[in-house]
């Protein structure tokens, strides 16, 4: 009995599957501390785990055409995060805070007082304003808990700012840029509700204008 057809059937998989390259991955690339913060943190404190909405739990990175269908949220094809936007911003977050921190930064509570930060990932998208000019939005709402029943401030950052390139490279790039930006601004923010320093605002909204496209 003759082989060829199975020989031929291989080769054709063999394309197939060769046609299909693996998505390239993206992440958030190397933590490094922007710039010191105002006062030492020197508390205990939990971060726990950046929740998100349905929709951003996945690997996919996202982008809208404002121009032609701003209601439509399309994804690249053959890009995708390493992982989840919600757990890399988590690592991202707790990076950060830890480096600042002079105390103790936990992932979880050990019944023993001290602080809680959640953090939820509202926005994270790019958006085309034109086919070749695009800016990448995050958005962050912040909850700091002193104990299991009592929210002592709470925040939103958002940053807003031109994508360099109008591609997933670029998308990655600028979402990366405006996580550590915002996560930047949180820093910041902590040192003040800690020590006692700065008021709380429920409806604050932490921006850089001059990034806004």
């Amino acid at each position: 009995m003759s082989r060829a057809p199975s020989v031929g059937a291989a080769f054709l998989l063999v394309g197939c599957v060769a046609s299909h390259p693996a998505p390239k991955q993206y992440d958030f690339g190397n933590f490094t501390a922007t710039r010191p913060v105002t006062s030492a943190l020197a508390v205990k404190l939990v971060i726990r785990d950046v929740t998100e909405p349905s929709w951003l739990r996945t690997r996919d990175i996202f982008y809208r055409l404002d121009y032609a269908a701003p209601s439509s949220p399309r994804r690249y094809a053959v890009s995708q995060w390493v992982a989840t936007p919600g757990e890399l911003v988590t690592l991202r977050l707790r990076d950060a805070v830890a480096s600042a921190n002079a105390g103790y930064t936990l992932t979880a509570s050990n019944g023993s007082g001290g602080y809680s930060l959640q953090a939820t990932l509202e926005e994270f998208t790019q958006v085309f304003t034109e086919p070749a000019k695009s800016h990448c939005i995050v958005q962050l709402r912040v909850l700091l808990w002193k104990s299991a029943d009592q929210i002592t401030a709470q925040r939103i950052f958002r940053i807003v700012m031109p994508a360099q390139t109008p591609n997933a490279s670029g998308a990655a790039v600028c979402l990366a840029s405006a996580v550590n930006m915002d996560i930047d601004e949180i820093v910041q923010w902590l040192s003040g509700e800690v020590s006692g320093t700065h008021s709380s605002d429920a409806t604050a909204l932490a921006q850089t204008p001059a990034l806004r496209p």
